[in-house]
């Protein structure tokens, strides 16, 4: 076709729980002579953020602080805070995720992301939580998804499109083994006659 270009994006550009996560906001304060106080409200139609002895505290958007050049500090939402560190390090198993945060793992990963340059220590501890949260809860996923139980009320979106995908191999190969038995069970009876 002519006039129009390939171009190239990244691969969670049409990931819907991406775009999703990437709207929820946190707390973060910009320093004083970057930005103007308006930006905020035009660009987002919120409210002029606060003024601080730190700066401008305001609730932005993960897609906004990707975007953003100037310097800003972020306060750790409840979820990702030092101490429920601490919690999910020592067991993660019994928590409700989804109640504590709807999208965990994504938001985690921003989280991590934007915080590497002005806190690396902090993000790779953060990173390091993500990881051993879900290496502790991925048995009962995976258990619960090949019992064909119904899908855990503690499961955040992507524990929850683990569950889905293994809940639908366990069908295709329960379903590959009845044809399989099918098969086998015809050729013995004619084999008998």
């Amino acid at each position: 076709m002519a006039g129009f270009e390939i171009q190239r994006v990244e691969s969670k550009f049409f990931d819907l729980d991406d775009i999703i996560a990437k709207s929820d906001s946190t707390s973060c304060t910009f320093e004083i002579g970057d930005l103007n106080p308006d930006f905020f409200q035009e660009m987002l139609g919120v409210s002029k953020p606060t003024q601080n002895a730190d700066g401008y505290g305001v609730d932005a958007p993960y897609w906004l602080l990707e975007s953003v050049r100037s310097s800003f500090s972020i306060q750790l939402p409840k979820a990702y805070s030092v101490n429920m560190q601490n919690v999910l390090n020592a067991d993660s198993k019994k928590l409700n995720l989804s109640g504590l945060q709807q999208h965990f793992y994504g938001n985690g990963m921003q989280l991590c992301r934007l915080m590497k340059g002005e806190n690396p220590d902090g993000a790779l501890s953060l990173a390091r939580c993500l990881v051993s949260t879900l290496t502790q809860r991925l048995g009962e996923i995976v258990s619960t998804a090949t019992h064909l139980q119904s899908k855990g009320e503690k499961f955040d979106s992507l524990e929850t499109k683990v569950f889905l995908e293994g809940k639908r191999c366990k069908e295709d190969i329960d379903t590959w083994l009845r044809q399989d038995n099918k098969c086998s069970s015809k050729k013995r009876k004619r084999l008998s006659l």
